[in-house]
């Protein structure tokens, strides 16, 4: 088998539209994390797994890790979720170096970032008669009544984020 062929016929994994938003995404919360004093570091290796987006440091004191996951809430409930085996990963890592995890959601729906600390996204949640964080499908889910609001996108962003959105249903409106 000709691996140089195989390689070459395999799509490029930065091609991806779900890749291209998270990208913009990162960068989004990369600049406005600068913009709060930090000094940002993002994985060097490309078109392979990570442990984490982008490790943040402040004043050579504080570090973060910072995990952006860019995308519109569910469409039906007001919550957001992300994958249960890398909510698995971001406990381990919290756990094993003591270093804070915040979970940053680039919402183009919304038209707005929010986010929080795992350490609170974690802590149990009753809302509507749903029990938080909610565990459904390998995705875990956490109420946007727990999330900080941290800024507004720009229309700028906004229309890039859309473009690359693989959504193809109505998003609708949650009034609560």
């Amino acid at each position: 088998m000709d691996m140089n062929n195989m390689a070459m016929n395999q799509p490029n994994w930065q091609q991806k539209l779900t890749v291209k938003k998270g990208n913009l995404g990162e960068e989004i919360i990369s600049r406005f994390l600068e913009r709060k004093g930090y000094v940002i570091y993002s994985p060097e290796t490309k078109n392979k797994a990570h442990a984490f987006d982008r490790l943040a440091i402040k004043d050579k004191e504080q570090i973060i890790i910072a995990e952006i996951k860019t995308k519109a809430r569910r469409n039906k409930y007001a919550d957001t979720g992300i994958d249960k085996r890398n909510y698995d990963q971001y406990i381990k890592i919290q756990n094993k170096y003591n270093i804070p995890v915040f979970i940053f959601f680039v919402d183009e729906m919304l038209k707005k970032i929010y986010g929080n600390w795992l350490s609170k996204l974690i802590i149990p949640i009753i809302i509507e008669g749903k029990q938080y964080p909610l565990i459904l499908n390998n995705i875990i889910y956490f109420p946007l009544v727990n999330m900080i609001n941290i800024a507004e996108l720009s229309e700028q962003q906004i229309t890039e984020l859309k473009k690359l959105s693989n959504r193809n249903y109505e998003y609708i409106e949650i009034t609560k």
